[in-house]
Formats: structure tokens, C-alpha cells, sequence
């Protein structure tokens, strides 16, 4: 039987659309980035810090053209990120204000981002950040928690953002920035501590309301994947796992490349450098499992477009700064290359067991950049 055309049309669009409802949603892709010393050129009289980047400071001259150059650049290697498209989270770390936040996303074309941002009490009047595709998620709540030192010394807050897709799924986003190594590694231990708790008690808040939120770590630890702060405070091993995925644990996303020899700040001390993986992606198991990482070559990259890197000398292959020893003014980028990778979208949660998702696939060269 011959169907009349207005008839036929409109079971091909009913057809379309039904298929248009079950096709897999887009994916979205997670970036982390400390963009070193974002400061406007506006004395803060809260802030006495902030004079070392003001017109007026004669090693910085901070200037109004100089603050333009670092928001052209920074925006420069946002765009340059997801294929040219910009992430759908960014995290950000040592931005100075909410202003210097509105000054760079006027320069982010492409996607409507949202801020999340708090001032922290950190003696330098750093903060973190959290920008957001407004086209995928919608803010439903945001808040600080308090890193307490001793001796009552202050530090950066960790940012934690609730935010909630088109299809009502929530995704929980912890920012962080944690304390230096400043006076070495073990001197500074318990500073890195004492924030892994405070963000451990944040997750634990989570998960013991819902055992399968989904949760998303992002930040500048000054800690690899393998430091105790990581490992053992805050009980975040490898991604992926042998033994299998908890819903309420989590997992760090950048602790393969880290074992490869990956990086994303370059130290050099004495004449010895060498990479390390400050800037981390960790995720609960429950997001692995209904947001899953996907597994191709740029599944997690650190991006080093060439721009933006060292050319020669003895520090070749790292990041361009803005000053080098906050002397020398190179009109650069930022000390730390930004890292993220892309997930499949939010997905119900599972009616029965889903399957592990694979193993990353190897690099084929773990000294190469990754391009993309």
C-alpha cells in the first residue's frame, strides 16, 4: 500500500526524532590549568601581595598592556584546547579576582561559560576558579571549604561546584590549589595533608548521601599522583585499576602518564630538571562508570602547543611563562602546561553491573608531545 506523502513525511520525522532520542549524547571534555599569576593591574589594600604586580613595581611593571598580553595569551591556549573547540570545565588556578575571570572569558569565543568563583584567604589573594559550558550544565549550588594550617596560616580554598545536565544528572566538581613545597618536600608534607582531609571529608559528605555521585577532582596538588597526600590521605590510586571500581572511590586519571614520565611543570634545581605531574583529573568510580573516560589517543592529554613552549636552551620543552625568576619579563603563557580529558556524557544510573571500561591504550612515545 502506497502511503500519501504528507503521511509518509511525517512517520520519517517521528522516526528521526525516535532515533534522535537514543543516539549517544555528546561528550564533554574536562580541562585543569594554572594560568601562574593572574593579577589585575588594581591595588588591593586588603592585599599587600599584590603590589609586586602593579604598574609601579620596578621588577614586574605590571602594566595594563602587560595584563592584556597574558589575558590574549591565556585565552589563546584555552581555544586551542578540544580540537580547537574550548573544555566544558576548566579549573583554574591563581587568579587573582573575579574581574580578571570576567576579562578572560570576554575572550573565549565559540562557548557560554559560566564562573564559579570565591575569594580564599591565601596571603597572596590567589584563588581558584571554575568556568563552565552554560550550553551543557547549569549551576544548582557552589561553596568553599577551609584549609586550616598550623600556626593559622592560610591557603587557597577548595572550590566545590554542584552542577546538573539537560537530563538532570548531577556532577559534583572539587577544585583545588594546595600548599608548595616551599622549604622542601617533607617540611611542607603536612600542609598537603591537612588539605587532602578537608577535600576527603568533602568527598565522604557526597557519597554518603548518594554511594554513586558522580564526582570529578580537579586542581594544582604541588603533589604527584604517587605522593602520600594522594595515595594514602586521600586514597586515590591509578586509573585503571586491576581489581576493579568502587562507586564511592576514587581514581586518578593522570597517574599512567605520571608513570611514564609525564608532566605538566618543568623543575630545574642545581642543573638537574625534570617533569612533574602537579596538575591532576581524579574521578569516582561511578562517574568512570556512567560518564566513561573515552580511550583514544587524546582520551588525556597535556597540551603543549608550540607556541607556547621553550624552543632551546636548558629549559627546551617547557612551558613559556610570563617572567622567568619574576625578573625577566618573556611575556609568556604560564609555568604549568594545562591537562584534561574528555568523557562520554552524564548516563543514568545503571540498572545491573555494568563491564570494567578497558585499559588506556600505551603511547607509543611517552616523550612526545601530544598534538591534537
Amino acid at each position: 500500500m502506497k502511503l500519501p506523502p504528507r503521511l509518509l513525511g511525517v512517520l520519517i520525522a517521528l522516526l528521526l526524532l525516535a532515533l534522535a532520542s537514543h543516539a549517544a549524547p555528546p561528550a564533554f571534555h574536562v580541562a585543569n590549568w594554572n594560568v601562574e599569576n593572574l593579577y589585575d593591574t588594581i591595588d588591593d589594600p586588603d592585599n599587600r601581595f599584590d603590589d609586586e604586580f602593579l604598574p609601579n613595581n620596578v621588577t614586574t611593571r605590571w602594566t595594563r598592556a602587560r595584563f592584556e598580553t597574558k589575558l590574549d595569551n591565556l585565552a589563546r591556549v584555552i581555544q586551542a584546547m578540544n580540537r580547537g573547540q574550548g573544555p566544558d570545565l576548566l579549573g583554574l588556578q591563581e587568579v587573582e579576582n573575579r574581574y580578571v575571570l570576567d576579562e578572560l572569558v570576554k575572550r573565549l569565543t565559540g562557548k557560554p561559560y559560566g564562573i564559579v568563583h570565591y575569594d580564599s584567604p591565601d596571603p597572596r589573594g590567589i584563588d581558584v576558579a571554575l568556568l563552565y559550558n552554560k550550553d551543557l550544565f547549569t549551576l544548582r549550588h557552589s561553596k568553599t571549604h577551609t584549609v586550616r594550617l598550623k600556626w593559622r596560616r592560610q591557603t587557597r580554598d577548595i572550590l566545590q561546584a554542584t552542577l546538573q545536565d539537560a537530563r538532570g544528572q548531577l556532577l559534583h566538581v572539587l577544585v583545588n590549589h594546595w600548599p608548595s613545597r616551599g622549604g622542601g618536600i617533607e617540611a611542607s608534607n603536612p600542609d598537603r595533608f591537612a588539605a587532602a582531609r578537608v577535600l576527603k571529608r568533602a568527598i565522604d559528605s557526597l557519597t554518603d548521601r548518594d554511594q554513586a555521585a558522580h564526582i570529578l577532582v580537579v586542581g594544582d596538588f604541588n603533589d604527584e599522583p604517587n605522593s602520600p597526600s594522594i595515595r594514602a590521605v586521600l586514597d586515590a590510586p591509578p586509573y585503571p585499576s586491576r581489581s576493579g571500581y568502587r562507586p564511592d572511590k576514587l581514581y586518578n586519571l593522570t597517574a599512567a602518564k605520571a608513570s611514564q614520565g609525564w608532566g605538566t611543570f618543568f623543575h630545574s634545581f642545581r642543573g638537574r630538571s625534570d617533569w612533574r605531574m602537579y596538575d591532576q583529573i581524579i574521578a569516582s568510580g561511578a562517574l568512570l562508570d556512567n560518564a566513561r573516560i573515552e580511550f583514544d589517543d587524546d582520551s588525556l592529554w597535556i597540551l603543549q602547543p608550540a607556541f607556547m613552549t621553550e624552543s632551546k636552551g636548558r629549559r627546551k620543552g617547557a612551558p613559556v611563562p610570563s617572567f622567568v625568576s619574576q625578573e625577566y619579563y618573556r611575556g609568556g603563557y604560564s609555568d604549568h602546561f594545562p591537562i584534561g580529558a574528555r568523557f562520554d556524557f552524564l548516563q543514568p544510573a545503571p540498572q545491573k553491573e555494568n563491564p570494567l571500561p578497558p585499559p588506556l591504550a600505551p603511547l607509543s612515545d611517552v616523550n612526545a608531545p601530544v598534538l591534537w
